[in-house]
C-alpha cells in the first residue's frame, strides 16, 4: 500500500477517486502529464485534465513514479481510500 499526503482532505478524496477501479477493472487515469512543485496534472480517459495538490513536491513525484512503475508492469490497483489529507493506493 502506498500512502500519499495531500494538501487537504478534498485533494486526498480526489486522488483516491481518480485511481479507483472502474466497472471494467480499468483505471480512468491514462497519464501523469506534468509535475509542478506540489501539483500533479493527470489526464483521464475522457481527455480531461485534473490537478491534484500534495503536501510537497516529494509526494507529487511519488505519484508519477508509482504510475510509471504501474504502467510498465502487470500490477493492478486493488483498492483506494482516503483518510483526512492522506490517500492510500493498494497495488497487487
Amino acid at each position: 500500500m502506498i500512502k500519499f499526503v495531500c494538501e487537504d482532505s478534498y485533494e486526498a478524496s480526489k486522488l483516491s477517486s481518480i485511481f479507483s477501479l472502474r466497472e471494467d477493472n480499468s483505471l480512468f487515469v491514462t497519464d501523469i502529464v506534468k509535475i509542478i512543485s506540489n501539483e500533479a496534472v493527470v489526464k483521464l480517459k475522457d481527455g480531461s485534465h485534473h490537478s491534484i495538490l500534495f503536501k510537497d513536491h516529494y509526494n507529487a513525484q511519488m505519484l508519477k513514479k508509482m504510475f510509471l512503475e504501474f504502467s510498465s508492469t502487470k500490477n493492478k490497483v486493488i483498492s483506494t481510500y482516503s483518510l483526512g489529507n492522506e490517500a492510500y493506493i493498494n497495488l497487487k
